[in-house]
Parts: C-alpha cells; structure tokens; sequence
C-alpha cells in the first residue's frame, strides 16, 4: 500500500501594515521553524509548501498601474488612501483653513474631553481605527462582500489548485491547511466547498474555467476518500464573526444547533496515529487545532460552536500585549511552530 501524499497550505491574514511585504519570508521561516520543531516533517512533507498570497500589492522596483494589479491586490492603495484622507492627523491639519472641519475645542466645562487624560488614549483609539479597523476589519468586510469573496476566492484557490494538478494521480492526498486571521475564514470556505457532500459551491459559477474544472475533480476525489484533510491549524479565528453571511448559519445557530464538523473533513475516527499531546481527553485524535490570545481584538473562540469537538483543540497563547500586536505575533509563538509541528506529525503518517 503506497503512502499518502502530503502536501500543506498557508493561507496569511489580514495586513495592517501599509506597506505590506510579500508574505513569502513569513512562510518559510515558519516552516524553518516547523522543521526546526520536528525534523520529520521534511520527509513527511517532501513536496515543501504551498504559500499563497492575497490581497496585498506587492513590493516592485516600479509601481505598476491599477490596471495591472488583481482586484484583490488594490485593497492596499484603497485603504490607504482612505487612511490619508481622512485620518484625525489629517483632520487637525486643516483646522482653521477650512470652515467645514470643526474640532473639539476645550474650555474647561464638564462634557468636553480632558486634555491631560485623553491624549494617550485617542492616540491608541486612533492607531486602531486606521489600521486594525481600515486595513484589517476592511478587508474582512471586503470579504463579506459579494465582490471581494469573488476576487479573493479566485486569487486563494487558483493558487492553490494550480500546485495541485501534478498530484492528481496519487490514490491518497492529504491535505494539511494553516490559516491566519481571515485566512482562517478563507481555508474554512475552501475546505468547505470540497468537503460539503450536500454542498453545491458558489465558486463552481464564480472562478475561471480551468479552476471550476480543477475544483470540480479534487471535490470529487474529496467525497470518494482520495482526499483528505490531513490538518487544519488556525491562528486568531473570526469564524464566529464570518457565520453572519448565510442565513442558513443563522438560522441554525438561532435554533441553539452546532455545525456539522464533517463538512470541512473532519471525522470522528481521524487519520493515523497520535503524536504526543495530540490526545483530546477521551483519546481521539485531533485534526483541527485553533489558538488565540486574548488581547488580539480579532481572535474570537470557535471549537464548542461545532460537533465533533473530541478531534477539535483550541489554545491560548500569550502572543503579545497590544491589539495589534496579538494579532500578528502567532507565526512566531514557540508553542503555536511546537504544536502544530505535532499536529502535522500525529496526522501525516501511513
């Protein structure tokens, strides 16, 4: 009987950052990493990693014209133009020379904001609003939208499915998916589409032919058992957020009734054996590991809205102290590379 086929995804998350950098140094590194962690992996995942990239206009020699860029890609020039335009910074710098931009002004009643208390804190509110909310919570809203889960939907999974083809004939591939913030959100969906036996995919009338056609047979070999999820690791879940979409979740979740697990690829018997620590408590294994940390505004708890919850772990971890700062500390958390190096080992085996 031959081994399965391994093959893992990384799908990144939101970028705050204006000037976002490919995320391709933060892929390997966490793979070094992950290596570093358990040196099996490299046999186990012979084929390396897929690294897939969204949303984010990457760093050129020269800056191209909008034409040229994904519509995914030109959330980044959006958000920040909207940033430049209407910022508090922005705002106090026109004071006096425009007559409709009015500002507070103190004058020592009660009501009016206190100058010696309020800068620190409208200075840490302002860093939120323009780039935890306009570039992080944007693009979540990007993807709610009708248009944004198209094009993002088709730059993820073109990619992704693109790495696939020269696999296509192994009898057994396991798929091991690693998604950050609304990354987490995204391999859900992915996931989903192939998995859902019930399930017609609303990316089968959005994407390009060639891709409906690559989807069309790896969801096929996905209901036959060919393939498999092998794993599936989140970092700062916003799953709970993203069920507000589809009035069927609504409705389901209003009846008190959790989700189907199986509909992502999850089963109760699992894959393999066991690496330590990756027991749940009655001895199952676990395929879905999820961490989070409290102070990361954007991480939400997800494991108990779903059954099977014996195959699903989830974290705390201490990734930072700030917002922000949570948020994107998880790629580099020594326990988040150890245990989901274990996850990857417990469930990549013959």
């Amino acid at each position: 009987m031959s081994k399965p086929v391994n093959l893992l995804v990384m799908v990144h998350g939101i970028s705050p950052e204006p000037h976002p950098s490919a995320p391709d140094d933060q892929y390997e590194q966490f793979w070094r990493s992950l290596l570093a962690a358990d040196p099996s992996l490299e046999q186990q995942f012979s084929q390396g990693y897929i690294g897939v990239s969204w949303g984010r206009e990457l760093p050129q020699e020269s800056t191209p014209q909008l034409i040229e860029l994904r519509p995914d890609q030109c959330l980044t020039r959006a958000q920040n133009f909207i940033n430049q335009q209407t910022s508090y910074e922005k705002m106090k710098a026109s004071d006096g020379g425009d007559p409709n931009n009015s500002l507070l002004k103190w004058n020592g009643q009660r009501g009016i904001d206190f100058p010696w208390f309020t800068p620190a804190v409208r200075n840490l509110v302002g860093q939120l609003r323009e780039d935890l909310l306009i570039r992080g919570v944007g693009d979540a809203i990007y993807y709610g939208s009708r248009d944004g889960e198209l094009h993002i939907r088709r730059a993820v999974y073109g990619q992704v499915l693109s790495q696939l083809d020269g696999f296509w004939d192994d009898p057994e591939v396991r798929l091991h998916v690693i998604g950050h913030s609304l990354g987490v959100t995204i391999t859900h969906d992915f996931l989903y589409g192939l998995f859902a036996a019930d399930h017609r995919p609303g990316y089968c009338q959005q994407a390009d032919d060639a891709d409906v056609v690559r989807f069309e047979r790896w969801r096929a070999k996905a209901q036959t058992g060919e393939l498999q999820l092998g794993s599936l690791t989140s970092f700062a879940s916003q799953l709970p957020l993203f069920f507000m979409r589809k009035q069927v979740l609504v409705d389901q979740l209003a009846a008190g009734q959790l989700l189907r697990a199986d509909a992502i690829g999850l089963r109760p018997a699992g894959l393999g054996g066991v690496a330590a620590g990756m027991e749940s408590q009655v001895g199952m294994p676990v395929q879905w590991q999820l961490f989070y940390d409290v102070d990361d505004l954007l991480a939400f708890g997800t494991r108990r809205l779903y059954d099977q919850q014996d195959g699903i772990r989830e974290v705390q971890v201490d990734t930072g102290d700030s917002p922000a700062g949570a948020h994107a500390g998880y790629w580099e958390h020594p326990e988040v590379v150890e245990q989901t190096a274990a996850l990857l080992v417990a469930n990549a085996g013959s």
